[in-house]
């Protein structure tokens, strides 16, 4: 008859070892990615708390105008700065954010589209975190605000 052979106590206690090392570097690894995610999370809920607060500081300043020039003061006044094609921006957040104002006038009625971007992320800021449209009615509807 053949005899079996049998692992020893010290044998049976590595193996034992080996196991719990593979359990718990598993479990490592799961509660590593749980908290990464909850990060990503937080940083994304920051950045939209953040465009939030940014794009009705904007829109308030548009809603508070009585004419094209004194929303442009104000504009201004907030820290935006007009490019060529006359589209407002400003970096906030510890230049971490972007946000895009662009206007337009038909007649009497103002209209803003507000933007924000998180121009540090991956897509480098394509996908707006907040947009926001706000449309008001000025004084005489022209471009000087007579």
């Amino acid at each position: 008859m053949k005899e079996r052979a049998r692992l020893s106590s010290g044998n049976m206690l590595l193996l034992e070892l080996l196991f719990a090392l593979i359990f718990f570097g598993l479990t490592l690894s799961v509660t590593l990615s749980v908290f990464g995610e909850a990060y990503a999370l937080s940083r994304k809920a920051e950045g939209i708390n953040l465009a939030v607060s940014a794009s009705n500081d904007a829109a308030e300043i548009i809603r508070s105008g009585e004419s094209v020039s004194e929303i442009e003061e104000g504009l201004l006044l907030k820290g935006l700065t007009k490019d060529a094609e006359g589209i407002y921006s400003m970096s906030y957040g510890n230049g971490r954010y972007n946000m895009k104002v662009e206007t337009s006038i038909s007649g009497r009625l103002y209209t803003a589209d507000i933007s924000c971007f998180d121009t540090s992320g991956a897509d480098g800021g394509a996908e707006p975190l907040y947009s926001l449209t706000v449309e008001h009615a000025i004084k005489g509807g022209t471009e000087d605000g007579r």
